[in-house]
């Protein structure tokens, strides 16, 4: 489990919507949290010092400085010092289809950190992330690529002491063996996620409930997520080579625009 928290910061107000949540995760598993701010220079280390000082006090957290003109590329060098800090990151979007939906800070933390970064992008209207975790919900999809992320959540879970869930979802038609009867097609949907439970309490010892959605994952993800309040989404990230689109992995993009949750996001290293 991990037991520091980076909170990055920048100075906007947007990137301290994620602080609330950042320290409802260190409080339980005795993480210390420290807010990371990059500056390019000392001087801007000295105008800014007095703002992180004071959401430190706020959030009984310390501060730390790196001085950098790639904040990206700091925040993974720092991380890499501490191999059990966890990042995170309010995302910023911007320009490109990839940093519209995470920022480019974000995105390059997400591909070089080598462990799950935690993420928040406020939906409209919405104040800051949540104070507290009582879901941990986990997307897979059948693949051994989209399980790496599992010991991470049972971790999380265990430490938040909140319900972990596994979720999948599955094309709205599709092939099944032998009958076509209702009773006989539910337990053939739910056998890979009642396997997966079952490793996980043998392996972790927690246990998981299950859900199997239907229809577009990334859709049918948030759909199910929609309004569930105090619950965080995680999943391993479908990193390919080739267009931004396939960088991200189309249903973790869907998820991070559309479903208004705290995510953890794993991007493993090859």
């Amino acid at each position: 489990m991990f037991d520091e928290i980076f909170v990055c910061l920048d100075g906007s107000p947007l990137a301290e919507k994620i602080l609330p949540l950042a320290k409802a995760i260190a409080t339980p598993s005795n993480a210390k949290l420290t807010l990371l701010r990059v500056v390019e220079n000392n001087q801007e280390l000295s105008s800014a010092e007095n703002y992180m000082r004071e959401q430190a006090r706020l959030c009984h957290g310390t501060i730390k400085f790196l001085v950098s003109q790639d904040p990206a590329s700091a925040i993974v060098n720092e991380l890499e010092t501490q191999p059990r800090a966890l990042a995170a990151i309010t995302t910023h979007g911007r320009t490109g289809w990839a940093e519209a939906i995470l920022g480019s800070v974000a995105l390059q933390v997400v591909r070089a950190s080598g462990r799950p970064v935690l993420l928040y992008r406020p939906q409209a209207n919405v104040e800051e992330a949540p104070k507290k975790i009582d879901t941990l919900a986990l997307a897979l999809d059948g693949s051994e690529f989209s399980e790496r992320i599992i010991h991470y959540a049972a971790d999380m879970a265990k430490a938040l002491t909140a319900r972990l869930l596994l979720i999948q979802a599955l094309p709205l038609h599709p092939p099944v063996p032998g009958s076509s009867d209702q009773k006989s097609i539910i337990p053939f949907e739910s056998s890979y996620l009642r396997r997966q439970a079952a490793t996980i309490k043998r392996v972790h010892g927690i246990e998981a409930d299950w859900e199997v959605l239907h229809g577009d994952a990334g859709t049918a993800i948030c759909r199910y997520l929609d309004k569930k309040p105090n619950t965080m989404l995680a999943m391993t990230s479908h990193a390919r080579s080739g267009l931004e689109r396939s960088l991200i992995g189309s249903v973790a993009a869907a998820c991070i625009r559309k479903a208004g949750l705290p995510m953890m996001i794993y991007w493993p290293k090859k």
